[in-house]
This record gives C-alpha cells, structure tokens and sequence, in this order.
C-alpha cells in the first residue's frame, strides 16, 4: 500500500483535542507514527508520543506553509501521499481504510477527496465554484469529477506528493480564505480530474465562528488579506475577487451599522490590484 503522510495544522488547541486527529485515527492508532503536526498557535502545545514531526510556527504562517514545509518532509523521507488535516473535520469510523480502498481500485489518480457536510445537511464540498468561492448544494458529485465542475476543499483531500509538487504547491501569502480554491486553479493546470469517494462523508464544523465584534471584524480582515494576496493571472480575477469580496463587504455594513467594514475593504488593495 502506497505510504502516506497525514498532516494536521492546529490553532489554539492540544492535537488531541482537534476532531480530526480524535476520529481519524481511531482504531488506527498505529497511524500515528506517520503524522506531521503543524501548530500555529502563539504558544506550543505538547505532541502526542511517537508521532512523525511536530513544528510550532508562533507567527501563524499559515495553511499554505503547512501544507509546503509537510510536503518537502513527505518527498525527504519517501512518503508518496499527503492527506490535509484541518483540525474542524470530523471522519467517519474506517475512513482510513476507505482511503486505502480508493487508493488500491483507482490508481489512475492523483487526488482523492471524500464528501463534506456542514450543519443542516447540505454539501460544502466537492461543489462547484463560481467568483473564486464556493456554494452550498443539496447534493455533491462523486466518482471522477472534472476540476471546472467542482472543488474539493482542503481538509480531507488525498493528494499524491509528486503532483502536488508539480502543480507548485499552495501560494503562501494566500495563507487561509481562498488557499483551496488557489491551489486547484493550479493544480488543473496539470490534472483534469479528481477521485469523490462515494461511501466517505465528513462533517464540518467552525472552531473560528465568533460574536464578538472586535473579533468578527479581525477576522474579516484576514479574509481581506488573502484575497488581495490572490494571483491574478487576468482581468476576469480581479472582477472575480472584487465581487466576491464586496459582498460580505456589505452585510457586515448593513448588518452591524458601521463603515468600518467598507474602509477596511477598499483600504485593501483588493479593487486596484
């Protein structure tokens, strides 16, 4: 069975606190020796025991970062495969072994991806794509999917190490909102297709979802800064991200009754880039 390298990024919380490590491995214990943690939290927290390798990155660089820094240590040590851990994603029992199973009967691709579902029961991933973001739908595809039909998400995504080099990797300063839907845009550049597991489903959930205002707001600017960081390779992208980012640009505004929100979006840079 090919080797695979399992990669879990945390903020603000102990590994085994995170969802995924808890029901991933599950009666996989064994697993855990081929694990790579990548912490952004301010302060460390203490890894479990026997794990592959653990790194505390206290200026929170980022999913991309992770993401890169794990695969140069999956391509050092001869691992074959990368499977993206966000620590929110809940997995179904033998989910490893449906992996596996999916590896073993198409060894035709490169990236395997299982379903997700959020609260309410509609699909947040693969779905299609549309202005640089993606929707919920009542159903999502499965089997071979064609990139310009749907995207996967990154957590839960089985990606081969060679293909993910030769797509080029994440693009780092795009470090959280948008870092998924970069990376596809890349990655179909040299890949048609994608493998949706029929029998996987995930259950996604958000640690992040705040009330507070002042902490509403900072996290509006970060999903700010990622897509001003966004490549744009036309004029289409930045109409894309514009529109995109524009929108909830004036929800808050409308919703919360103030222009900070709409300084903060045309300070940007998103518009004039």
């Amino acid at each position: 069975m090919p080797s695979v390298l399992y990669i879990l990024v945390i903020y603000g919380r102990e590994a085994a606190e995170a969802e995924a490590m808890r029901t991933l491995f599950a009666g996989h214990e064994e697993r855990l020796q081929h694990l790579f943690i990548y912490d952004n939290s301010p302060s460390p927290h203490t890894p479990p025991q026997n794990i592959a390798h653990y790194v505390h990155d206290p200026s929170n660089g980022g999913l991309g970062r992770a993401y890169n820094t794990a695969c140069r240590y999956a391509e050092a040590k001869g691992y074959e495969w990368l499977l993206l851990l966000d620590q929110d994603t809940t997995f179904p029992p033998d989910a490893i072994d449906k992996y596996e199973s999916a590896m073993a009967t198409h060894p035709e691709t490169d990236m395997i991806a299982p379903r997700h579902m959020v609260n309410g029961g509609k699909y947040l991933s693969p779905t299609h794509y549309r202005m640089k973001t993606s929707h919920l739908q009542n159903s999502a595809p499965t089997g071979t999917v064609a990139f310009k039909d749907a995207c996967p998400i990154n957590s839960g995504l089985l990606v081969s190490v060679k293909s993910f080099i030769k797509a080029g990797g994440y693009d780092e300063p795009v470090w959280l909102d948008f870092s998924d839907i970069r990376f596809i845009e890349k990655y179909r550049k040299h890949y048609n297709t994608f493998y949706v597991m029929p029998d996987l489903v995930c259950h996604q959930s958000y640690s992040g979802l705040d009330t507070d205002p002042e902490k509403v707001f900072h996290r509006f600017c970060i999903y700010l800064q990622c897509a001003a960081a966004y490549p744009r390779d036309s004029w289409t992208d930045t109409l894309a991200l514009t529109v995109t980012t524009l929108r909830p640009t004036l929800s808050h505004t409308i919703r919360q009754r103030t222009l900070r929100y709409l300084k903060a979006y045309l300070k940007s840079g998103i518009v004039h880039c």
